[in-house]
């Protein structure tokens, strides 16, 4: 066993240390730390099943996990081969190729942008046989070793982080020891796996594709995030005294992914982001976060405009003649974006047709967009173009020939509500050519300059193609994150919303490609704002769009508890907004500048979320604050709610800070460093600008 190679990249140390098998291990250590790679416990936590990355061929036998293709005879025929780097002006690549004798290998991509707190990676598969190969597990990224400054094999020492995802319960974050997940050291030796992940086109409907291990004993946190808008998987693994944490595709088990590589061919993971912090979770989710500010800042949006989205005023029922009125309101403040939701379209030819409502736009999309273009905002619309509705008659048999199949049988899904719809093959050229004309010249034909791309079921784990039913799906996928690229290239100003029933699509592949997601479909209840802080370690709080609902019958403090939760996230109002006196009037558009205000920090910064009580969505108790910092430390933005039997919250300040403004008045102290939230009702909220001293 030696060291092949290490690299400082900003406060990181990244080690490849060649095992007892001959294969590179990577390892990532916060700079300065102390590791004694060679020690008894880590010669073997290093030792034959630790890799760069995990794959299995099936023409292979799979390993000693009962549930997982991990540590089978594929990864022993690999040995290390050569490592390249490769310099650019910004950016660092180490490329580590590995070679079975049998003619197949990989090369680990790990990608630092100079100055980030993290990396890129991903993994490719190539055939160099005469033969054909079929894969069916490939890894983007396996952090395997873990952890190698314990002393031991760490199962109360080490904390497995994921987070649990769910329609209107996003990011429910779940902490597990070892032991109590069962990845104990048995007596003789240990072969367990976990695995979880989602399947099928919502990429985020059971869990969010991120997670980290915590080894409490030394202070370090190591973390994976995968970009991938398809079926996918994560696994903890125990082997021996070693701990392996993997992400990538969903295998051949999990996803029905399997892909023939013929001679000569190769196939490319999906990238994951990945970083290590001295800290806690809320550490390692602020630097994996700042990694994506290169992709939004390149999306090209200018500041964080306010929405306003009619679907809580109208419920699908829109019309010119009301959403001119609230344009007449809203442009009193700073709303930038007025957004249509569903029901625009002649219930006749629903979703798939896109044909406008005469009835509701009498003088005509374009001339309805060009006076909301006179109001000094921007029009915008919703669509789900990858489905057709059963009512619609781009639903009918006529169009078979362009939808998703399984066993031959065109696929249907059913939607929450009850709604019926198949689904576009984004594989056809003639799909792109249909949705050309539907999508895109209507776009630009009526001066539509935002879209909120809904997608509300889907078509199943697998779908008909020329490969595994996994396989085709994600080619499927693929191509539709293309057509999302299509869109904003054909129309540069446009403006896209990531929305899959609320947040089933918060994942950094799509994310990265558009403005901004929905956050969620908490349109009204209480949970929006646990919801959007949840999201404060998942995504960046830039892009998520929060619901605020106001409505005139809502009491003072549920006023308060709704417009501060616009400032966890992208602040979009919704409700009956043209009900409201001028008082209420008058606060919604002070909210406005002072959100015009802070949105800095909104954009850029470092969050930490605190609370009295557990994390409930729909019965919440206690007291909740999130703290965001400026990137340079200077300021700092709270955003406090209250819930059921509200309680004050006391939180240790990095530095002593003052108030310079808040919302409303009351509910904070400040002792220095210390903070003291003391709501002054229950389910009521507020918002804190802070200056550092």
């Amino acid at each position: 066993m030696k060291i092949i190679n290490s690299f400082d990249f900003s406060d990181i140390t990244l080690y490849y240390i060649l095992n007892d098998s001959d294969r590179a291990v990577m390892t990532l250590l916060p700079k300065g730390t102390e590791c004694d790679f060679f020690s008894k416990k880590n010669t073997a936590v290093f030792s034959n099943r630790a890799s760069l990355a995990h794959l299995h061929l099936s023409h292979h036998n799979v390993g000693m996990l009962s549930n997982s293709f991990k540590c089978g005879e594929s990864l022993y025929g690999l040995k290390f081969k050569e490592q390249t780097v490769r310099e650019e002006e910004n950016s660092v690549t180490v490329i580590t190729t590995e070679e079975a004798d049998e003619g197949y290998g990989i090369r680990h991509y790990l990608k630092w942008y100079r100055g980030e707190a993290g990396f890129e990676v991903s993994t490719e598969f190539y055939n160099s046989s005469k033969t054909d190969m079929t894969l069916e597990l490939l890894t983007s990224v396996s952090l395997d070793a873990l952890s190698p400054c314990l002393d031991n094999e760490g199962s109360k020492d080490l904390l497995f982080h994921r987070f649990k995802a769910g329609w209107c319960m996003e990011g429910l974050h779940q902490v597990s020891n070892l032991t109590s997940l069962g990845l104990e050291r048995a007596w003789a030796t240990s072969a367990e796996s976990i695995k979880l992940g989602a399947t099928g086109s919502r990429a985020v409907r059971e869990y969010h594709p991120y997670a980290a291990l915590e080894d409490t004993k030394n202070g370090i946190i190591w973390g994976v995030y995968l970009a991938h808008n398809a079926s996918w998987q994560l696994e903890l693994t125990r082997m021996v005294d070693g701990v392996s944490l993997s992400i990538g595709l969903a295998d051949s088990t999990f996803g029905l992914w399997s892909k023939n590589i013929k001679s000569g061919e190769s196939f490319l993971s999906p990238t994951a982001f990945v970083s290590v912090a001295k800290g806690s979770i809320a550490e390692l989710s602020n630097r994996l976060l700042s990694m994506r500010h290169r992709a939004i800042d390149a999306y090209g949006e200018e500041g964080l405009p306010i929405i306003y989205n009619d679907f809580v005023t109208t419920w699908g029922k829109p019309t010119e003649k009301a959403l001119l009125n609230m344009a007449d309101i809203l442009s009193h403040g700073k709303t930038k974006y007025l957004v249509m939701d569903a029901g625009w379209y002649d219930d006749k030819k629903a979703i798939g047709d896109w044909v406008v409502k005469t009835e509701a736009f009498p003088s005509g999309m374009r001339a309805y967009a060009d006076k909301i273009r006179e109001k000094g905002m921007v029009p915008g619309i919703w669509m789900e173009f990858e489905c057709a509705d059963s009512k619609a008659e781009a639903f009918g048999p006529h169009l078979d020939h362009l939808k998703l199949t399984k066993n031959g049988r065109v696929i249907v899904g059913e939607v929450i509500n009850g709604r019926r719809e198949n689904f576009f093959d984004f594989r056809k050229p003639e799909v792109i050519e249909y949705l050309d004309e539907k999508v895109i010249k209507f776009l630009k034909e009526n001066g539509i300059g935002y879209i909120k791309v809904d997608y509300n079921t889907i078509p199943g784990v697998g779908v008909d193609g020329e490969d595994s039913p996994g396989e085709n799906l994600r080619q499927h996928n693929a191509a539709v994150r293309d057509f999302f690229i299509k869109m904003k290239r054909e129309i540069p100003d446009l403006i896209i919303e990531n929305c899959a029933s609320g947040g089933c699509r918060l994942e950094p592949s799509m994310m990265d490609i558009t403005a901004m997601s929905s956050a969620s479909d908490t349109h009204e209840g209480y949970e929006c704002a646990v919801v959007a802080a949840n999201l404060h370690y998942l995504t960046p709080p830039r892009q998520n769009q929060i619901w605020c609902t106001l409505k005139p019958e809502y009491s003072a403090e549920r006023f308060s508890y709704i417009i501060s939760q616009g400032f966890l996230g992208r602040l979009c109002w919704s409700g009956l907004i043209a009900e409201l006196d001028e008082a209420r009037l008058r606060e919604m558009f002070l909210a406005e500048e002072l959100y015009e205000r802070v949105s800095h920090i909104i954009k850029r910064g470092n969050s930490y979320i605190y609370r009295t009580a557990p994390v409930s969505f729909y019965t919440p108790e206690g007291t909740q604050a999130v703290v965001r910092y400026s990137e340079d430390g200077s300021e700092a933005l709270v955003v406090a709610h209250s819930f059921n039997a509200a309680t004050s919250l006391e939180i240790e300040l990095e530095g002593s800070f003052k108030l310079k403004e808040s919302l409303y008045s009351g509910g904070m102290t400040l002792d220095g460093t210390r903070l003291t939230i003391t709501p002054t009702a229950d389910f009521s909220g507020n918002v804190f600008y802070l200056l550092k001293e």
